[in-house]
């Protein structure tokens, strides 16, 4: 920029003793030992790259205690910094971000987080450290803040002395693109799924927002819009310098629009990557037009909300999904050598014993390599959170909870101690099969896998016992 020394904008993932998750406006404390870079963060990097000197800590990766994390930060004297935040810990990165501001008072705070998107006023007035919340890290309003270009702003709730001002949530433009966001800066070795393929791994989004209106599902409120592919190329060429070696797309819904995915798909064909990749899919995108070519891009795992085996419960929470379509869907990846990663929530309202008893065991006749069985999490912004409290089934109003550990819902059909007896059960029914076993063991194409395979089944009896106990 002219000579000009630029201002320093640090961008962190807060300090934690556990391994959670704060992006994508959701947070989820890991149930074993997956932990991906934080996608928010890295957005804003790309955006805030050209115009300023941008510095990313992740904390949690690193271990890093609170006061070292602060005094990491304070070091590069900041103009400004953005919090991840997460429900999950959410004392612990308010305490974060008290202390920021006791060493740093004259930094600009901003806090990225699903609480803050649906609740900034209320969190500000709870947390006075916190100078702003962002309510999109994919539009150019996080510069516009940093460089006090506030007339015309959108997508911040932001302080002016006294007051709080609130400026008007918009979405980005169909084709949006930002800057290569800043991956070399982070501890890519350090990054790892359950089910992952190799190290270094990187997180990547080709799209904002979600199409469907699952109304379990905090992405159900936030309009989707594509990522312009090219866009995404430039910064998967990035990733393939940087000798990354998995790609998680972390898209609420990868290939939601089918003709900008296959044109990305295709340029990826054209560059032959080194590394491979996974993401989140419905069932229904996944059909003879495109799995082949998702293998030959180096697709290697789906992941797939299944949710329920029950029609009624799918139409009663807007999946507009039918069962049909999750058997053919698995069908043709296992026949195209794509492993597949069920989700399932155990106890939705509505759903009696018998329905999930029902649901597990279409879990096992879907035959998926992985299953994730989850209670459900009324997240505040969402259709079911709203219905809890109306009901009643809330067991606690704390905003705060995580429903990867804890179950939080007491329905007129099934208790918390009958969910986590259930989820118990799911687990045990599931992964305790010898066919299974033997199919995963057989499956192992890396040292990285053999290792995962090891850790997981390890911890997998002990979690059973928990969710048994909870």
């Amino acid at each position: 920029m002219n000579g000009q020394i630029m201002e320093t904008i640090v961008l962190v993932a807060p300090p934690s003793d556990v391994l959670v998750q704060r992006d994508m406006y959701s947070s989820t404390i890991s149930k074993g030992h997956y932990n991906w870079p934080n996608t928010d963060l890295l957005a804003c990097s790309g955006i805030l790259r050209d115009h300023f000197n941008v510095i990313m800590i992740d904390a949690m990766t690193e271990k890093l205690s609170p006061s070292d994390t602060v005094d990491m930060i304070a070091s590069h004297n900041p103009k400004g910094i953005v919090v991840a935040v997460g429900m999950s810990v959410r004392t612990e990165d308010y305490n974060f971000i008290r202390a920021l501001k006791s060493k740093m008072p004259d930094a600009k705070i901003v806090g990225s987080g699903g609480i803050l998107y649906h609740s900034p006023k209320s969190e500000m007035e709870e947390l006075p450290e916190l100078d702003a919340c962002l309510l999109s890290f994919v539009t150019e309003d996080i510069r516009k803040y940093f460089q006090s270009e506030l007339e015309g702003i959108e997508n911040l709730v932001y302080r002016d002395g006294d007051q709080v001002v609130e400026t008007a949530k918009t979405y980005p433009q169909h084709g949006y693109g930002y800057g290569v966001p800043m991956h070399k800066q982070l501890p890519l070795k350090k990054y790892q799924l359950s089910h992952g393929y190799s190290t270094p791994m990187a997180s990547v989004l080709t799209s904002f927002g979600c199409p469907a209106t699952c109304s379990f599902c905090v992405s159900g409120s936030i309009n989707y819009r594509y990522r312009d592919p090219d866009n995404v190329i430039a910064e998967l060429d990035e990733l393939n310098r940087l000798g990354v070696k998995q790609v998680y797309f972390r898209d609420n819904v990868f290939l939601a629009t089918r003709k900008k995915g296959i044109e990305l798909m295709e340029k990826m064909v054209e560059r032959n990557y080194g590394f491979k990749w996974l993401a989140e899919m419905r069932a229904d995108a996944l059909d003879e037009g495109t799995v082949p070519l998702m293998k030959a891009t180096g697709c290697y795992a789906v992941h797939m909300g299944v949710e329920s085996a029950n029609q009624e419960t799918l139409d009663r929470y807007e999946k507009r999904i039918q069962l049909d379509q999750y058997k053919k869907a698995t069908k043709l990846a296992r026949e195209n050598g794509i492993r597949t990663i069920g989700y399932f929530i155990i106890g939705l309202p509505g759903e009696t014993r018998e329905d999930v008893l029902r649901t597990i065991d279409w879990a096992l006749e879907l035959d998926v390599d992985y299953a994730s069985f989850n209670t459900p999490l009324p997240i505040v912004g969402t259709k079911l959170r709203d219905e809890a409290l109306e009901q009643g089934w809330l067991t606690s109003e704390e905003a705060s909870y995580d429903g990867s550990q804890t179950t939080v819902l007491k329905t007129d059909e099934l208790s918390p101690e009958e969910v986590a007896e259930l989820r118990a059960l799911a687990y045990r029914k599931f992964y305790a099969r010898p066919k299974l076993i033997v199919r995963n063991i057989l499956g192992i194409r890396t040292f990285f896998q053999m290792r995962m395979l090891a850790i997981e089944g390890w911890s997998m009896v002990g979690r059973i016992l928990g969710f048994a106990n909870n």
